[in-house]
């Protein structure tokens, strides 16, 4: 397939046409007076980055059972992640 193209006017007209092409993951070609004049993609969130922890880590944290002020808000934001 190749890569689909909509006109300024089909755009105006027919909105829902590009929402779901962004909804499929798909991008268009915006035509003014049949000459490409931008690309319309869909919008990449940037996924979060998730912090690994060492056995060793967990470890010690289980057998101190503490743990520092930025550790604890280190696993909060994972778990905040995760739901």
């Amino acid at each position: 397939m190749g890569i689909q193209t909509i006109s300024t006017k089909e755009l105006r007209e027919d909105f829902s046409q590009v929402r779901a092409a962004m909804a499929a993951g798909q991008s268009l070609v915006l035509l003014y007076r049949s000459k490409p004049l931008a690309e319309i993609k869909p919008f990449q969130r940037p996924k979060a980055k998730m912090r690994l922890f060492s056995q060793q880590q967990i470890k010690q944290w289980i057998a101190d059972d503490q743990l520092t002020a930025k550790e604890q808000k280190q696993i909060d934001a994972i778990i905040k992640n995760l739901s």
